[in-house]
Formats: C-alpha cells, structure tokens, sequence
C-alpha cells in the first residue's frame, strides 16, 4: 500500500495530474494539425503549382523566350511570397516576434547567401517605405546576380551588401574581397553584367563594376526612385 501523497507524487513526476497531461496533448494536436493545414493549404499547393510552371518552361523557352521571362519573373515573385509565409509560420511555431530592426530586403539579401552558401554580411540605410516596387524588384535582382557570381566565382569568403536610401534614389553596392577578374566587358554575359546594368538603366539609373585581380570585385547601383504619394 502506498504511503499517503506518493501517488500525487508520482503523478507529478510523470508530467502532472492525468486531466491536465491530456488537455495540454490536445491543444498540442490542435496546434500541430493547424500547422499542417497552413502548409497544406497555402505552400504545399503553392510550392507545387511553381514546379509545374517551371517543368512547362523548359518547352516555352525555345518557341517563346520573352513570354518565358514573364513567366520566370511572376514564378519568382510567388516563391518570394512562399518563403515570407514560411518565415511568419516559423515565427509563430516559436511564439517569437519578427525581428523589427531588419528590413524586408535585408532578410530577402540574408536568403539569398543561404541559398548559395555563401555568408553574406548586409546593411540597410534609410528609409526604404514607400519606394516604388519596380524598383526595390530591381535591387533585389542586382544583389541576386552579383551574389550568385561571387559565389561561383571570386572564391571569396563573404560578400558585403550595402543598400542606402536618399529621398530621390537608392544606392546599391555588392563587394566581396575574391580574387577579382581581370576585365568586365558589356559583352561578355558571363558575369551577368548587361544583364545588371539593363535592369539600372530601364529605371534611369546605372550600374558600374570595378574589379582589381587578387583583390576583389565591386558593384554599384544607383537608382533613382519617387516615394509613393509624393
């Protein structure tokens, strides 16, 4: 026979009284089952709709090269949605806030050497509110193409990105202290320059890449921009 206490005891040492135990699994269920209907509902059917547009892409490109660029751009756009919603559910999962210090575009940076496997330190000046989103698009394409070829190629460690805002245009600088490459023509696509300053100049700005051998590689960007509603 048990001495008086020892089955609450007990009871508290295996996790509690048996009524509470049980409340507590099913607000833990509830919560796992309203995880795993946002993932299923929303970036299951999302990230799944994305792979099919990519498998139709691989016929398009060769009948339909412009159309297929649309298409890649509004592909990517649902993707960057995806990994937003992914971050606020992560987020939620952790009962943590959003870290309010750092900026959408720096997190989207942050994503990007992740993605590459490549440490990318970021700074975001000024404010970025209200900037029209062509713009902001295009700075995020800038810093993807230059991270993506430091990546590949400058065997650096890391890269810098730095991105200022001024009350009329933005300016973008990608630097990584690589080994640098010994001539940046417009003509070459290898390192994805037309491609980068087209971007700059379609929205009446300019893109400019300074390399030294052995000593890295820089990208500058500067966009001009009208804040909305002003």
């Amino acid at each position: 026979m048990r001495a008086p206490g020892t089955q609450k005891t007990e009871q508290r040492r295996q996790g509690g009284h048996p009524t509470v135990r049980h409340a507590v699994e099913v607000l833990m269920l509830e919560e796992r089952t309203r995880w795993a209907m946002q993932i299923h509902d929303g970036l299951t059917q999302s990230v799944t709709s994305a792979v099919l547009e990519l498998q139709t892409l691989r016929h398009r490109i060769e009948t339909d090269p412009a159309g297929a660029v649309e298409a890649l751009e509004e592909i990517e756009r649902q993707i960057r949605d995806d990994l937003r919603r992914i971050r606020e559910l992560l987020f939620d999962m952790t009962n943590e806030d959003p870290p309010a210090a750092e900026p959408a575009l720096a997190a989207l940076v942050r994503d990007l050497g992740v993605r590459w496997h490549f440490p990318v330190m970021v700074e975001v000046g000024g404010d970025l509110e209200g900037i029209d989103e062509p713009v902001l698009e295009a700075v995020y394409a800038i810093v993807s193409e230059a991270l993506a070829n430091a990546a590949k190629h400058s065997g650096a460690p890391e890269a810098h990105v730095r991105v200022t805002a001024t009350a009329a245009e933005i300016r973008v600088e990608i630097e990584d202290r690589g080994r640098g490459i010994v001539a940046v023509k417009d003509e070459d696509p290898h390192f994805g320059v037309p491609i980068m300053r087209a971007r700059a100049e379609k929205l009446g700005g300019s893109l400019d890449v300074g390399s030294t051998p052995g000593r890295g590689t820089t990208v500058v960007a500067v966009l001009p921009f009208q804040r909305a509603g002003g």
